[in-house]
């Protein structure tokens, strides 16, 4: 198998494996899988400006042509260096194109393939995984570890530090898409240029108005027991490309969150008294509605619906097409749980 994990990836965007001539670089998130495949494009060739070094083919010409590639990729460098042969897969199949240089490949030139989410069984993922001349990276929504890395290069680029507080809460805003999270992460550090530092009232003064996409009020319309706000919130989602994995990941935090308030309560303390230690904390507008929310589960409930929440996640990402189907068949069954705790 030549599907590279986690440690293996980050050295091969730095350094490529000079004895792999062939790197597929695919996945569900897109942002990503253009992140990684531009690395790996900088650090093959020097300039990827020069024509005479980086040839870029559009995957659905490709797919009319398949010998295009292996004459692109055979060809000697005008000055002998190395060149790059960078292929934006479409729509149509191309490993027609891939295949023969899987078993011969070039020696003057390094492709680079960027694709979307390909199935397990997609001839053009199949063939890469079995050559040993190749590399396969997977590239799948960001995790909370991964968004405290990108929080945490971002922040150090920018010369400024953020709270813990503000961590947290940014954390709820990000993961859908890796270009996204490090578009938001940086808008919020131009808006505290000179501060030194980020604070949670700069999260919401900046990060809020993402609050526009819904996912909050998805989280919210499950957690409260509403289904049908939570039907049409979806939908709307949907409309406006809200990622899949934000919402879960958004929904597992929420949960966690609920289930430590919970704990607090049934030992003692007031609704109130645990809504101010929630974490990340609750923005104003959002704290009654959450309050209401801590009345209607227990522990109990809460931790059944955490393990499958897990699950569901783990769920839409081996099964990708059925994504949206489990999200709203998970959420749908916790809006009913809560529901259930009115009574």
């Amino acid at each position: 198998m030549t599907v590279l994990k986690s440690a293996e990836i980050d050295r091969f965007l730095k350094n490529p494996d000079s004895g792999r001539a062939i790197a597929l670089v695919y996945g569900p998130d897109s942002g990503l899988v253009s992140e990684r495949a531009r690395a790996i494009a900088k650090a093959t060739v020097p300039d990827l400006d020069d024509p005479f070094s980086v040839i870029r083919l559009d995957g659905d010409v490709l797919a009319a042509d398949p010998v295009r590639l292996a004459d692109e990729a055979n060809t000697m460098a005008l000055f002998g260096a190395r060149r790059l042969i960078w292929v934006r897969a479409g729509e149509k199949p191309i490993a027609a194109a891939v295949t023969p240089l899987l078993a011969d490949p070039p020696t003057g030139a390094f492709v680079l393939i960027e694709a979307g989410d390909l199935k397990k069984n997609a001839a053009l993922r199949v063939e890469t995984e079995r050559s040993a001349k190749a590399a396969v990276i997977p590239c799948y929504s960001d995790g909370e570890a991964d968004l405290k890395r990108l929080i945490a290069e971002e922040t150090a680029a920018a010369g400024l530090t953020m709270e813990p507080p503000a961590i947290a809460a940014l954390l709820t805003f990000l993961g859908g898409d890796r270009a996204a999270s490090r578009a938001e992460i940086q808008k919020i550090c131009l808006y505290a240029h000179g501060q030194g530092h980020i604070t949670l009232a700069d999260i919401e003064a900046v990060a809020g108005d993402s609050l526009a996409l819904g996912v909050d009020e998805i989280v919210d319309a499950a957690a409260s027991g509403d289904p049908t706000a939570l039907d049409r919130l979806l939908l709307r989602a949907a409309a406006s490309g809200v990622a899949v994995p934000q919402i879960m990941i958004a929904m597992g935090r929420h949960l966690s969150a609920l289930h430590k308030a919970r704990v607090a309560i049934e030992k003692g303390a007031s609704i109130s008294a645990a809504a101010d230690r929630f974490e990340p904390p609750v923005f104003f507008r959002r704290r009654p509605v959450v309050e209401r929310q801590l009345g209607l589960w227990n522990t109990g409930r809460l931790e059944r619906v955490m393990a499958r929440v897990a699950e569901a996640t783990f769920e839409t990402r081996i099964k990708a097409v059925l994504a949206e189907a489990i999200v709203s068949r998970t959420l749908m069954a916790i809006a009913m749980i809560a529901r259930a705790g009115r009574n």
